[in-house]
């Protein structure tokens, strides 16, 4: 069929592949996406409406850092602090946070409601661990965000602690973003939890090229709680890190030594690269070509 003859695709079709360019926007460029996936479906397609809730989406995914109005912190957005209405939660703050999500900032806040307020429990548990936290990736990831939630039910206690840096150098070609979530449940005697958590990082490198390489690892341990919970959680997460940055310098090196080197294009069975500015030579394969081709 001709291209003049397909059908145009409707405005849920145009949306849907809208979305999908924008939920894998690389590193932080989903504005610059959004202009560019604008431009092709248009304005009509991608308005406010629709766009926000995409939008909504990246940034809770990414664990976007906004800057608290009046502070000098900042908080991620993540899906343990969702609140309703496109508001985050402030756990450090105890508030919620205005959002303009198309924008990427923090416009306002607000007083928590009393159904928000079981969200932030656990202080001592939670200072612990966001303090600890705090240092560990001033030390380690110097820049980054951490956000530290706490809650109690039932007897039982629970700390997530988040952390998100997103780097980025666009006048030479390269973004990246580093993801880590852990949760800490502590059993009701206090003397012990069961830590569970994942890293995540997203490399977008596009001189000559685009490519994307998104890497992660999940962590399952049981720690000691009894003393100081900050420095146990700080302990088990550092062990973790140190081994899944090993394992990646690992594939790396075996990427350059022999995936990378099998995706090289392969020279001819002369050995020589083919001068495709000699009109001579390209003359002679193309008649080469012909003549296999039709016997």
């Amino acid at each position: 069929m001709a291209d003049d003859d397909m059908p145009e695709l409707s405005k849920a079709e145009k949306l849907k592949i809208a979305s999908g360019f924008i939920l894998h926007s690389p590193p932080g460029q989903t504005q610059k996406v959004v202009d560019d996936v604008r431009t092709l479906v248009g304005s009509s397609t991608l308005n406010n409406e629709t766009l926000v809730p995409i939008v909504m989406r990246v940034n809770k995914e990414k664990f976007l850092s906004v800057s608290v109005p009046g502070t000098d912190y900042s908080v991620l957005l993540t899906p343990f602090g969702e609140l309703e209405d496109g508001c985050f939660l402030d756990p450090k703050g105890k508030q919620q946070l205005l959002i303009d999500h198309v924008k990427q900032s923090c416009t306002g806040t607000k007083p928590l409601s009393a159904g928000h307020k079981a969200k932030c429990g656990a202080d001592k548990q939670r200072e612990s661990v966001d303090a600890a936290m705090i240092a560990h990736a001033e030390k380690f990831l110097p820049g980054a965000t951490v956000t530290t939630y706490g809650s109690e039910e039932g007897g039982k206690t629970e700390v997530t602690c988040c952390v998100g840096k997103c780097n980025m150098n666009l006048s030479n070609y390269w973004s990246g973003l580093w993801r880590s979530q852990w949760t800490l449940a502590i059993e009701p005697s206090g003397r012990t939890g069961h830590l569970t958590g994942f890293v995540a990082c997203h490399v977008h490198y596009f001189e000559d090229g685009n490519v994307q390489l998104e890497d992660g690892a999940k962590f399952d341990k049981n720690i000691d709680t009894k003393g100081d919970v900050g420095a146990s959680f700080v302990g088990a997460i550092s062990e973790f890190e140190r081994n899944f940055l090993a394992s990646m310098e690992d594939i790396y090196q075996t990427m350059s030594d022999s995936v990378l080197n099998a995706l090289r294009r392969r020279l001819p069975v002369t050995k020589v690269k083919f001068d495709w500015d000699n009109k001579a030579s390209v003359h002679k394969l193309a008649s080469e070509l012909s003549a296999a081709k039709v016997r």
